[in-house]
């Protein structure tokens, strides 16, 4: 598992996400999914700032949308 820390620069004021794990490594233009209030929300990640001392990663990430409507947007659904 890759624990990573996930910022969301979505709004001028970043804000943390807090620490995430994931299996893989998320890649810029990948969307990940993180729970908020009981809701899937999907986020496209931006950049990936990468430590030279062994801290880890950072993901910088934008709100895409609920997890569902993003899939249905990504679909072509517009019911």
């Amino acid at each position: 598992m890759n624990t990573l820390i996930v910022i969301d620069v979505s709004e001028p004021k970043p804000k943390s996400l807090y620490a995430r794990e994931f299996k893989t490594h998320p890649r810029i233009g990948e969307w990940i999914e993180i729970n908020e209030d009981d809701e899937g929300v999907m986020y496209e990640v931006i950049k990936v700032a990468h430590s030279s001392v062994g801290a880890g990663s950072d993901l910088y990430v934008k709100r895409v949308e609920l997890s569902y409507k993003a899939v249905e947007s990504l679909c072509g659904k517009n019911d």
